[in-house]
């Protein structure tokens, strides 16, 4: 039996609603994934690295090696650095919207590629379906705002597969310039993290041909263009460095932080088991439907081979990821794709009526379960808000989180209205909305509060006032890479390293100035030996930082 959409969802499947849907895709997209990227500072660990990185570069006019802080950054390739360079030019200078960007088309350009792709395989309604799961995937969501590499990594990765499937399983005119694109994309993701850019897509592929017992298809001609593409691309800039003399770059590049990170990992060491838990919460809401989805029904030759490439795209990405050493959520990111594709698959039978009666009711269950995840939100928020007045506590900070509970609380009562009407295809619509709305909100207001706490701007506007420009400054307790202040000034912080260092520093005739971050502040302060002066001091986020200068009687 046939569940009847919505007329409007009715309009917005016709066949004849192509720029509709592309439409309704790219405003949603533009707003959940853009919408006040430029409104909150560089947040650590890693957005600070990679905007020093970028403002080094255009500074310099050095668009070749990337440096932090003054140092050769050899933990990853260049593309990801020239891309955040073009975003900038593209928003007039030198910002952390211009900085985002890169992300933001990313995550944009994925959903609209994941849409084309399960319209082809599944049909108009699965694919939309798809792409609208994966753009209110929480994780998706974040890192398509967030600076770091691997939202571009993840697209790229998607390309390539994409086009690859097209060209073998959509034959045409354009078979053999799909394989070449394809080849290209493994070679910028190769340019943009390393040897994983092109040992997913490459093990994804490889593993579908072997189930279906075609090995011997790489030996096509097509399959050479496809390689030289893969060379042209990632190539010239590793070679150039090997033949301009950074045999060292390129040596703690791949053995550090690729082989080692595989085999014998230095951080991010976790078990075998972790990304179990991790596909749950980062793939949230529409994991919950995902273990149905694995097994949903196809109708022709072309349903059955793209389920089967989903299956071994899921599994090659989480066998590998899971068999390395060093393990982090974001590398889940190249299999959301894959499981959109199969959640927005599921979607598309259940809404049809056609699904098999243990899926329609994983589906409804899945969906009474994010109304309960909902209403406990929004009792959730209720609390933490009459926690803080209770304790007097940041009071109307705590305000900010009301209205993302009115949104949990909506979304549930229109979920559990839309379930005891039998209404699939609307209750699972509410889901969306309600995740699309809370992010939106937590783009535009809760990020900028919760910036407030994190963020180093006004310190390092201190730190430019007091600062005369021919004075030094030196930075102790920080991680290596940990560019925010560095960023925030404008000016590089050499790393005092040990003790020994610190004193000897600490103890010159001129005037100095040192920058020191520690949740112990007085403590540290307590066991200098060297007289010294805290000309500034603030808390960011957990812990203390404090602007230090050696001439305690000095005038500033």
């Amino acid at each position: 039996m046939s569940i009847d959409p919505p007329p409007l969802l009715s309009d917005l499947f016709s066949p004849s609603q192509e720029r509709l849907r592309i439409f309704v895709l790219l405003a949603g997209c533009l707003l959940l994934f853009g919408a006040g990227i430029g409104m909150r500072s560089l947040w650590n660990p890693n957005e600070p690295v990679y905007g020093e990185g970028t403002r080094e570069m255009i500074l310099n006019g050095n668009y070749y090696i990337p440096t932090v802080n003054g140092v050769i950054y050899s933990d990853k390739p260049i593309f990801y650095f020239w891309t955040m360079a073009a975003g900038c030019l593209f928003t007039g200078g030198l910002s952390e919207a211009g900085l985002r960007l890169p992300s933001v088309i990313a995550g944009l350009l994925s959903v609209l590629l994941i849409y084309w792709l399960g319209r082809q395989i599944f049909g108009i309604r699965a694919g939309f379906l798809s792409a609208a799961c994966l753009a209110t995937t929480v994780m998706f969501w974040w890192h398509s705002q967030y600076i770091q590499m691997d939202q571009l990594l993840s697209f790229l990765m998607l390309s390539a597969l994409a086009c690859f499937f097209a060209a073998r399983e959509i034959p045409g005119p354009r078979s053999a310039l799909l394989l070449v694109a394809s080849g290209a994309f493994m070679g910028l993701a190769f340019l943009t993290k390393g040897p994983v850019g092109v040992v997913i897509p490459a093990a994804v592929i490889g593993a579908y041909l072997l189930v279906l017992w075609e090995p011997l298809w790489i030996f096509r001609r097509e399959v050479i263009w496809m390689a030289a593409a893969f060379l042209l691309c990632a190539a010239p800039w590793y070679v150039s460095l090997a033949l301009t003399g950074h045999q060292d770059f390129l040596a703690d590049f791949f053995i550090r932080h690729n082989l080692e990170r595989a085999t014998d990992p230095f951080n991010h060491a976790q078990p075998f088991w972790y990304y179990g838990p991790r596909l749950f919460s980062d793939l949230f809401p529409w994991s919950l439907f995902l273990p149905a989805a694995l097994l949903v029904p196809v109708r022709n030759e072309m349903e059955r081979r793209g389920r089967l490439f989903a299956w071994v795209w899921l599994g090659a990405v989480l066998v590998l990821f899971s068999s390395a050493g060093s393990k982090r959520g974001v590398y889940l990111l190249p299999l959301y794709p894959a499981a959109a594709l199969l959640v927005g698959k599921l979607g598309d039978e259940v809404f049809s009526g056609d699904a098999r009666k243990w899926m329609s009711a994983w589906t409804r269950w899945a969906l009474w379960f994010l109304g309960t995840f909902l209403g406990l939100a929004a009792a959730g928020s209720v609390a933490a808000v009459a926690y803080a007045q209770v304790m007097d506590e940041y009071r109307a900070e705590a305000l900010g989180l009301l209205p993302p509970g009115v949104l949990a609380a909506a979304g549930a009562i229109l979920l559990v209205r839309f379930l005891r009407a039998h209404r699939i295809p609307a209750a699972a619509g509410s889901v969306a909305v309600t995740m699309a709305c809370v992010y939106l909100y937590a783009n535009l207001a809760l990020f900028p509060l919760v910036d407030r706490f994190k963020s180093p701007v006004a310190f390092c506007r201190q730190v430019v006032a007091v600062v005369p420009p021919e004075d030094e400054i030196r930075s102790f307790g920080l991680w290596r890479w940990d560019a925010a202040y560095i960023f925030y000034t404008r000016r590089l912080m050499p790393v005092v390293r040990g003790r020994q260092e610190l004193e000897s520093y600490l103890t010159q005739d001129r005037q100095v100035f040192l920058l020191v971050e520690s949740s112990e502040m007085d403590q540290f302060l307590s066991g200098l030996r060297a007289p010294v002066r805290v000309v500034l001091r603030q808390e960011i986020g957990s812990k203390t930082t404090a602007l230090l200068t050696n001439q305690t009687d000095r005038p500033l």
